[in-house]
């Protein structure tokens, strides 16, 4: 209420003076007013006690809400607490799709989109996105008993293969560019579609590497095919908004301390997402 009444005074006392006026320009309320209206998404994080983290909570092992338990798990959703204790606030946690993600981010929904946000140029158009802290590909992942049949993306783009699909993602962007003849069956529930590959409702789903992995390792039904050529590599990220050098350069000061302090490493190791947890499980 404070800050919104030095506003409104202020306003008010520009109204009484010319335009250029010095008294005005002079005016420390009008000074305090500028400084609230431009400060930086770090300070008004910081002066609320709250930062928002936007997530889908469908993508393991990165983001997952637990119905269970009523809370969030995943590699970052535990980096969405560290950043949180850096900052010396709470964190709060904003459910959100991949197919709202960005317009998510554009209302004000929440201060950093994080779990499993792939980097590529259209979003970088829209969003301002960190640097990478994962790197991997599209894979597709199948049932065990077709690892022999599915050994590129052209033995996958057949008329007589179904490819469930969650839309509104990179995994999505994917499919659209490259598959020409597969039947692709669109499936909401993103967190269900690698059951629907073990059951044989549909038999592949394209996403990324890890996620195939982490499925592998629950269902022995499953298996992570190798990525090769035909599938685009890709890197994991955050995304926060764009035109906030303060906000950018600490989120980015964070991240190279993270790696520094070997807090992103344990946490890798904690999720199998080493490079030596996903090649051996192929």
């Amino acid at each position: 209420m404070k800050r919104a009444h030095l506003q409104t005074e202020a306003y008010e006392m520009k109204k009484d003076h010319p335009e250029g006026s010095g008294a005005f320009f002079r005016s420390p309320l009008l000074m305090t007013s500028h400084r609230l209206q431009h400060l930086s998404r770090l300070d008004r994080i910081i002066e609320a006690g709250i930062v928002r983290v936007g997530t889908s909570g469908d993508y393991k092992p990165f983001t997952y809400y637990n119905p269970e338990t009523k809370q969030y798990e995943g590699y970052d959703i535990d980096v969405a607490y560290h950043l949180a204790e850096q900052l010396d606030v709470e964190v709060c946690f904003v459910q959100t799709s991949w197919g709202t993600m960005m317009s998510d981010l554009h209302a004000d929904r929440f201060d950093i989109a994080m779990g499993g946000v792939s980097r590529n140029l259209e979003r970088q158009k829209m969003a301002h996105l960190t640097q990478p802290y994962f790197r991997d590909s599209k894979a597709p992942l199948i049932r065990n008993e077709d690892k022999h049949r599915y050994l590129d993306l052209q033995d996958i783009d057949h008329p007589d293969v179904r490819i469930g699909l969650n839309p509104g993602g990179t995994n999505e962007r994917f499919v659209r560019q490259n598959i020409r003849q597969a039947e692709v069956v669109v499936i909401d529930n993103n967190l269900s579609i690698p059951h629907m590959v073990a059951r044989g409702e549909v038999d592949v789903m394209i996403t990324d590497h890890i996620e195939a992995v982490y499925y592998s390792k629950l269902d022995q039904r499953l298996y992570p095919a190798a990525a090769n050529g035909s599938f685009a590599k890709s890197e994991k990220v955050y995304m926060i908004h764009r035109g906030d050098l303060d906000y950018q350069n600490w989120i980015s000061l964070w991240l190279e301390e993270l790696q520094i302090q070997g807090e992103m490493e344990r946490l890798k190791i904690k999720w199998g997402l080493t490079e030596n947890q996903t090649q051996n499980a192929v």
